[in-house]
Parts: structure tokens; C-alpha cells; sequence
């Protein structure tokens, strides 16, 4: 496994522009992309530039290039993944299921899904359950079209019924489907070829070494508010035993959503939404067989860590 780091910044009001800060810090154009754009609006129109960097986490360059950024006054973008071997990822004992962002379309309370909200938390509705078929944008499919996982804006996993008959004939435990229907703006419904994953076994809590922000937990439930760090990789760090009663598909009990007080019209709340973690089974039913499949495969996968131990 190893760490890579993206670095974004405008280099427009930089003397000499990109090359000052590259040059210094021995960046050529094999780790950078420089581009240049036209701002043209009301009040201006003139030329910009930024620079995207790809380095290794541990390149000696990575500390003179944000050194050089803070001297100039400049606040990059900082962007962190893990890129995993197959061994690693075939050895995990579960991997997060992350649907890509671009595979997500609207759906739920405001095209008619309903949801029961006896047992959730009343600040945040961490525990909300869903009590109808799923309801997404009709306009919106064109997005996911090819896709063969995508999400909803509220991160349902969605599949196709080719997937869900791969999964239910290798007897995937921990999981049931529902179906998707569509809603149109004139209000017709249609039924689509694609199916709703509902996870059925929870997680125990994370441990507290996980990469997570934790500041903004919601003060009732404790339950939801919980964030990725945008400058960190994505790191789920569980204690073995915690791993004891793992099904094939499984929810975090982290809840995901940024907090905010329950309006009183319920259909313009987003709901906090758990992550779905998988075994290496469900990853290898799931991933793009042909470089055509892989393409539009719709998510990435990505292994939990066991706290004290590497994957």
C-alpha cells in the first residue's frame, strides 16, 4: 500500500507563475499538470493558471512545495488516497463500498419514498428507516445509465438486477433488495432494472483511531455528524473483535451527514447515511470483469485497517 497526495493551487499572483514554486522545489512535468483559463465575467476578463501535483505521500517534495505555497500566501487543496495491492485488497477482512460521486442521482422523500421515523433520534433522525420502494429522478438517470452501482444523493446503493441475481446466487448474507422505481416531472412511475441493497447487520463503533472529523457528533445520539478529514485518506480502523459477527454486507454504525436541526417540512431533510463495508466475496462479485465493465463499475473499494496492523 501506498499514500498518494494531490495538491491543487491557483498560481496567478505568483512572480513567474507555476515554475517558481516547481522549479524550487524539483517538480517537473512528470508529477505536474499546469493549466491555463480564461476568467471572463462583468466586472474583468483575464487570464489564470493553477497547478495539480501527484506525489507520494513520502516524497521529500511534498514538505517544499506546501512550504513554498504558505510563503506565497497560497492555500492549496490537499488531497490524500491509499492505493492498495490486490493481495491487500483480497486479504481485508472487509472494504468500504464507495460509490463514485458521479453515479449519484436524486431520490427519496421528494419524489415520494416514504420513511418511519418512530424509533429515530428526533434532533437528527440517525435511525430513520425507510418504509417504501425507493423513488429516484427519472431525469437524472442518464447520469448513472451505465453505471452498474451507483448511489442516491443519500448514498442508497443501487444495482443492477444482474448484480443482485450474481449476489443472491453466491448466497451473499447481510442484505436484502428492494425495488427502484422513477418518478417523472409529469408524475408517471415506472419500474426500473435495478435494485435497492438494504444492509441488514450494524457494525460496533469504530475505533478512536479512525481517520474521522468528530467534531460537530450530533449532541443527542452522538450518532451522526461524523466526517471524513478532506486532507486525509480514507481509513476505517476497527478492533479485531469487532469483526466477530461480520456478515458479507454490512452498515457502519457512524451515521455521515453534515448536522443540521430537522426542518419542519420533512422532505427537504437529508437523512444521516451509514457506509456500506463488504468481504472480498461481495468485492469480487461486484467488480468490473472486462476493462468495459470496469469503467462503469460505479464505486471503488477500499479495506478497513485492524487497529495495531497494516492491511
Amino acid at each position: 500500500m501506498k499514500t498518494i497526495i494531490e495538491i491543487r493551487f491557483n498560481t496567478s499572483n505568483i512572480p513567474g507563475g507555476a515554475d517558481t514554486i516547481l522549479s524550487l522545489a524539483q517538480c517537473g512535468n512528470d508529477v505536474a499538470k499546469k493549466t491555463e483559463y480564461e476568467i471572463n465575467s462583468f466586472f474583468e476578463k483575464r487570464m489564470s493558471s493553477r497547478v495539480e501535483l501527484t506525489l507520494d505521500n513520502n516524497d521529500e517534495r511534498v514538505a517544499k512545495v506546501l512550504a513554498l505555497a504558505a510563503t506565497y500566501g497560497i492555500e492549496p487543496l490537499v488531497d490524500r488516497h491509499d492505493v492498495y495491492t490486490e493481495d491487500e485488497l483480497q486479504s481485508a477482512p472487509l472494504l468500504v463500498l464507495r460509490p463514485w460521486w458521479n453515479r449519484q442521482l436524486g431520490g427519496g422523500r421528494l419524489y415520494g419514498t416514504t420513511y418511519d421515523l418512530s424509533k429515530a433520534c428526533p434532533r437528527c433522525a440517525s435511525g430513520v428507516r425507510q418504509s417504501s420502494t425507493m423513488i429516484v429522478d427519472s431525469e437524472g438517470l442518464r447520469r448513472i445509465e451505465n453505471a452498474r452501482i451507483a448511489a442516491t444523493y443519500d448514498e442508497e446503493i443501487l444495482l443492477h438486477d444482474v448484480d443482485v441475481e450474481r449476489l443472491l446466487a453466491a448466497g451473499v448474507t447481510g442484505a436484502s433488495f428492494w425495488p427502484v422505481q422513477a418518478k417523472t416531472k409529469g408524475g408517471k412511475i415506472s419500474e426500473l432494472r435495478r435494485q435497492q441493497m438494504f444492509v441488514e447487520y450494524v457494525m460496533p463503533p469504530m475505533a478512536p483511531s479512525s481517520l474521522l472529523n468528530r467534531t460537530k457528533l450530533c449532541p443527542m445520539c452522538h450518532r451522526s455528524g461524523f466526517m471524513h478529514l478532506s486532507d486525509q485518506p480514507l481509513r476505517y480502523m476497527y478492533r479485531r473483535e469487532d469483526l466477530a459477527n461480520i456478515q458479507d454486507v454490512n452498515a457502519t454504525w457512524e451515521q455521515f451527514s453534515e448536522l443540521s436541526d430537522l426542518p419542519e417540512d420533512l422532505n427537504k431533510a437529508r437523512w444521516p447515511e451509514a457506509n456500506v463495508l463488504i468481504t472480498p466475496k461481495v468485492m469480487n462479485l461486484l467488480r468490473g470483469k472486462t476493462k468495459k465493465e470496469a469503467k462503469n463499475q460505479g464505486c471503488d473499494f477500499i479495506p478497513i485497517w485492524i487497529e495495531d496492523e497494516k492491511p
